[in-house]
């Protein structure tokens, strides 16, 4: 297979992809009709109620069934019981997923609390990350300037050189800090796991 034709077939996978998560119930589960079930597993998914109803309905008009939003809410408020945790509110934090806010008031607070936290890690993770970029791209550009000199460059290309060295030992320092900041956050998220019970 040729790399054209490997990623063609790559493309029209996630496209078929896409297309899948689009519909966010099968026509089995439509004419099947165990609307407490499908409930149970958006709650647990902690989608958003109206959004994903709003969706279950349109997918199965295609197949002229009406899906019953009482026993549905009956299911999705179960399900919400499990996805309202500490532990899960952590996770989806960790991922950084938006929190939407639709834990009830009794586990709320926990949720939050994890989310947060959660969040803040995901965040670090992701300056440590941004930090290591820049490193790279100097270090991208110092190549290329030792290359230049090789070939002859002038003093414009040997004082460039020297100021991305020195802007890397800055950021050596920086991702430094960085990653103690980080390791402070994996401390107290494995002391938010054992205080919740994860």
């Amino acid at each position: 297979m040729t790399t054209g034709t490997m990623k063609t077939a790559v493309l029209m996978l996630a496209a078929l992809t896409a297309l899948a998560s689009c519909a966010s119930i099968s026509r089995e589960d439509c004419m099947a009709g165990d609307w407490q079930a499908i409930g149970l597993r958006d709650g647990t998914a902690g989608v958003r109620p109206d959004i994903q109803f709003d969706r279950h309905q349109r997918q199965c008009a295609k197949v002229d069934v009406t899906p019953d939003r009482t026993e549905w809410q009956r299911g999705y408020d179960l399900g919400l019981q499990r996805f309202c945790t500490p532990l899960s509110g952590l996770e989806q934090g960790q991922r950084g997923r938006i929190n939407h806010n639709l834990c009830p008031a009794g586990l709320a607070a926990g949720f939050d609390e994890g989310h947060a936290l959660g969040l803040r890690e995901h965040a670090q993770k992701k300056r440590v990350q941004n930090v290591l970029n820049e490193i790279s791209s100097l270090q991208d550009q110092n190549r290329a300037a030792l290359a230049g000199l090789a070939a002859g460059g002038d003093d414009g290309m040997r004082a460039d050189l020297h100021n991305t060295r020195s802007d890397i030992l800055h950021l050596r320092l920086e991702l430094g800090l960085e990653r103690a900041a980080l390791r402070r956050l994996e401390r107290e998220v494995a002391a938010f796991r054992a205080r919740v019970g994860g």
